[in-house]
């Protein structure tokens, strides 16, 4: 699988390397990777904040990981409960502050953040449209994010049970 690598800004890294996702695509095999063309490391999009996307799936078969600020990131202000609940099950330590929030990465957190909330994520958007042989999402969109998630979840189960 080929991974394509555009260096990050100043500030910000690319936590997941082009070794790291051929072996949990290799992990995975066939299942996860069938009609994948290429996946890219690249520059966030240029939208402001901390809003952009991890990843992109770029019909049929790309998938984009974007770069990520330098952690430990501080926002301004507090998190979704959502953002936070996602955040601290990929293993980010979260405080909370009257004005900003910060979030600190231990260890491999914020590579494992990239690869499953990210990569994986993304794969599920694919493997759900290449089984209906779709280059458009075939469902809703809460239930394309919500089937997308399940297989996120999965996927980081199988690795951490495999893995530790």
């Amino acid at each position: 699988m080929p991974v394509e690598v555009c260096p990050p800004r100043r500030g910000f890294v690319h936590p997941a390397s082009p070794a790291d996702i051929v072996r949990v695509l290799t992990f995975f095999g066939p299942a996860a990777t069938y009609g994948l063309r290429r996946i890219e490391l690249r520059q966030r999009p240029g939208l402001p904040g901390f809003g952009s996307p991890v990843a992109e799936l770029r019909a049929p078969g790309l998938v984009r990981l974007f770069e990520q600020p330098t952690p430990p990131w501080v926002l301004a202000g507090g998190l979704t409960p959502a953002s936070r609940e996602r955040l601290e099950r990929a293993g980010a330590l979260i405080a909370a502050g009257p004005d900003v929030t910060r979030v600190d990465w231990p260890d491999r957190a914020l590579r494992d953040f990239v690869l499953f909330d990210g990569l994986m994520h993304e794969i599920g958007h694919h493997t759900i449209q290449h089984a209906a042989n779709k280059p458009r999402p075939v469902m809703r969109t809460a239930d394309h994010e919500r089937r997308a998630d399940l297989y996120a979840a999965y996927t980081r189960t199988a690795w951490t049970a495999a893995t530790a």
